[in-house]
């Protein structure tokens, strides 16, 4: 699989999660890379760092995507340095309120469905249209496999909304050759460092070795989804088992 010249925006590309191996992986494979981060400036440097050592282009941009504005900027500086964005990774959610329904806490609930939804209003129509203008594009987002059945209520609900403002949008990107795809792992455990983190990108021993569902895990599926390959998948909702 090669992205040989894309541009790809990955939202939440700093910490020790998924969005991280998603920049590296799509950077392996070609793509020039817009690391995205909320608070993380040297975790997101040293990522840029790292991809441009090894020939890659890749720039880091501080933004909150859960903010109209924060995203309007984020976009707009990578249509400043790359000139367009083919592929959208949204990762950043809900945050983790446990409570059942009966004991809700209404305020944190309804924040964890804007967080699900926001970067998806703010983003989406900031690059869809040239992606459509272009006939091509990927968006995915990070989400949950149905049928939601997390500990929590409102992350469930939150999650759902996500999988459905995506799917609802489907068949109008299709017909603009633009495909929204959906993974849905369930709790995956960080990386701890950047070494790991590379070494796993690299398919290194510590990649041959995992036991278990892992961040590179995930951003091999989204690289799959990103790809020539997947071009006819559209809608899915791509899910990973724990052991």
């Amino acid at each position: 699989m090669t992205l040989n010249d894309k541009i790809a925006l990955v939202t939440g590309a700093a910490g020790n999660g998924m969005g991280r191996s998603i920049a590296l992986t799509l950077a392996r494979e070609g793509a020039k890379v817009v690391v995205n981060y909320r608070k993380s400036q040297e975790s997101a440097k040293r990522i840029v760092d790292h991809i441009e050592s090894r020939g890659g282009s890749a720039i880091d941009v501080q933004a909150d995507v859960f903010e109209a504005d924060d995203c309007r900027n984020l976009v707009d500086v990578t249509m400043k340095h790359f000139g367009q964005v083919d592929i959208c990774v949204i990762g950043p959610g809900a945050g983790w309120h446990p409570e059942p329904v009966d004991k809700l806490d209404s305020t944190s609930a309804l924040a964890d469905v804007r967080q699900e939804v926001a970067p998806i209003y703010h983003l989406m129509p900031l690059v869809l249209p040239g992606m459509y203008e272009r006939s091509w594009g990927r968006v995915v987002a990070i989400a949950l496999a149905p049928p939601y059945n997390s500990p929590s209520y409102s992350y469930n609900v939150g999650k759902a909304a996500r999988v459905c403002a995506l799917q609802l949008a489907r068949d109008a990107a299709w017909k603009n050759g633009v495909t929204l795809n959906l993974i849905g792992p369930g709790p995956v455990p960080e990386i701890k460092t950047l070494g790991e983190a590379i070494d796993q990108c690299d398919h290194g021993p510590v990649w041959e070795s995992r036991v278990n569902t892992t961040p590179q895990d995930i951003a091999e599926g989204v690289l799959f989804l990103c790809s020539e390959e997947a071009r006819f998948i559209s809608g899915c909702t791509l899910t990973y088992m724990m052991t």
